[in-house]
């Protein structure tokens, strides 16, 4: 049974501010992740955003600001978020069941900060930051600074999520998405990989991102990674490097649990397969080892 105390449906953001300002209320949208919690009772107080004119996608020419109501089936079917977000097109189609991304939005997904989370390794390759408001002013913080644990966040009890705001490469890129379930639908990601590769005009990679879902014990960027590919020529014995490289790390951070014997050689086999793709995608074939 779900134990709502108190439920409010602003009309306005300066309503919804004034409210989360004078209680203790919960941000609710399409609440795929928070109706199950409020049947273990929490959150008690509700406040309605789907009235706030936050479904908005805004593009210029140096960034995509997504607001947060936009919904997981509007990203993965919006031509500027495939043309220029490919990852993040890919990774909001793979969300749940068509229910799920009819009604989850991105802001929920984020905020909710599940380690599983399919579009937080996605949104940390495109370096977004996440927009918050209240009563007393307006910041922007890093995704990377914005989720601090598991289902924690820096948001403030007064504070209105806005937007996301995400940075498309500005040159040319390949990327791979891949994730990890039990099942083909309504899936909750046993891991997570989102790959960013830029290559030079000799075929060197000059950019990479390498992010992580259900890894570690925060969503994060895998920088240890990313820095043995740059200036590196894509090769299947480079690949297996980072591969190795990302398990060694996830056993070091995350401990040995009973999990791991799985998910370490599938973490490192995952990794490869995921660089793989992205050079795939470029044209560039990997170059063999030689034997």
């Amino acid at each position: 049974m779900l134990n709502v105390r108190s439920y409010s449906r602003p009309r306005s953001l300066e309503e919804a501010l004034d409210t989360m300002a004078g209680g203790d209320f919960t941000p609710i949208a399409g609440g795929t992740d928070l109706i199950p919690q409020m049947r273990r009772g929490r959150p008690e107080n509700l406040l309605d955003t789907n009235h706030l004119k936050l479904d908005f996608i805004k593009t210029d020419n140096s960034c995509i600001e997504i607001g947060a109501c936009v919904t997981h089936s509007t990203l993965c079917k919006d031509a500027r978020i495939e043309r220029s977000l490919p990852l993040l097109s890919k990774a909001t189609g793979l969300v749940g069941s068509p229910q799920i991304r009819n009604r989850g939005t991105i802001a929920g997904n984020v905020v909710n900060a599940s380690p599983s989370a399919d579009t937080v390794p996605v949104l940390l390759n495109y370096d977004a930051e996440v927009l918050l408001r209240s009563k007393t002013g307006t910041r922007s913080v890093r995704l990377d600074e914005f989720v601090t644990g598991p289902y924690t966040t820096s948001r403030r009890p007064d504070e209105l999520v806005v937007s996301i705001t995400c940075k498309p490469p500005k040159e040319e890129s390949y990327c791979s998405f891949i994730k990890l379930g039990r099942r083909e639908v309504v899936n909750i990601s046993r891991m997570t990989l989102a790959v960013s590769l830029a290559l030079d005009q000799n075929a060197s990679i000059k950019d990479a991102r390498v992010s992580a879902g259900a890894v570690f014990p925060v969503t994060r960027r895998i920088g240890e990674v990313e820095r043995v590919l740059l200036g590196e020529v894509p090769c299947d014995r480079l690949f297996a490097e980072a591969g190795a490289l990302a398990a060694q790390l996830m056993v070091k951070e995350s401990g040995v649990r009973w999990s791991t014997p799985y998910k370490r050689p599938v973490l490192a086999a995952l990794v490869e397969k995921a660089l793989c793709q992205a050079v795939s995608v470029s044209g560039k074939p990997e170059k063999k080892r030689k034997r």
